[in-house]
């Protein structure tokens, strides 16, 4: 087995936020079901609200009413309510996936340079790396700030690499989603993506590099693309 610090010292380690370090889907999904009845619509499901994230909180938004039949006209004062509802409760049954703290306990401990690069808006994203006191695990956090691209593009992900301050070693984007994917081949980094994230097709048919079935697979991963 290769030493955890041999690939510290290769790979630097760029995290996607939702359904790969974290569930939030039900606080999302709280969120928006909220708004939605205030408006006379039908509640989304766990399901739905999964498929719909990925792209940013407003695009959320705008798959939920075109799924429920919410009229277009409302799409911004929607997403200014969901906005104001989801600030203010991000973290309530938010939880990290499964085997992420482990991870990054080993990996803080080999001297991994980490952060955390997600379409989510940024001031939501900290809070949330703080409730779920993750926050010390990184060196820094990028998320979705007016005028600043989203990912695909690989503005957001190059960013949270300079920050993190790569050196020599290779940039390694971990996800869940096509979204991550583009960024990363967007970005000349590879792509790493763990399993029972919200994703509608089999990580295996996106185009990663390696797939995973948890995080704790992790370090074999980057074995991987080492060899």
């Amino acid at each position: 087995m290769t030493n955890y610090r041999d690939l510290a010292s290769r790979y630097s380690l760029v995290f996607d936020l939702d359904g790969t370090l974290i569930d939030s889907a039900p606080d999302l999904q709280a969120a928006v079901n909220t708004v939605l009845s205030s408006h006379g619509l039908r509640r989304i499901s766990i399901e739905e609200t999964q498929a719909f994230i990925g792209d940013g909180m407003p695009k959320l938004c705008e798959r939920a009413l075109e799924a429920t039949g919410g009229s277009p006209e409302i799409q911004d004062a929607f997403y200014d309510a969901f906005k104001k509802r989801y600030m203010g409760a991000p973290a309530v049954k938010t939880k990290p996936m499964l085997a992420v703290r482990e991870t990054l306990i080993t990996a803080k401990g080999a001297a991994f340079a980490m952060g955390v690069c997600t379409n989510k808006s940024e001031p939501v994203a900290e809070t949330i790396l703080n409730e779920l006191q993750l926050m010390s695990f990184f060196t820094d956090y990028v998320g979705s700030m007016p005028g600043r691209a989203l990912k695909p593009d690989p503005e957001p992900l190059l960013l949270c690499a300079d920050r993190i301050g790569t050196g020599d070693r290779q940039a390694v984007l971990v996800g869940d989603s096509i979204a991550d994917v583009k960024a990363a081949r967007n970005a000349g980094m590879p792509c790493i993506l763990v399993r029972g994230g919200y994703t509608n097709t089999a990580p295996e048919l996106l185009g990663a590099d390696v797939v995973i079935d948890s995080f704790d697979h992790l370090f074999e991963a980057l074995e991987k693309l080492a060899a």
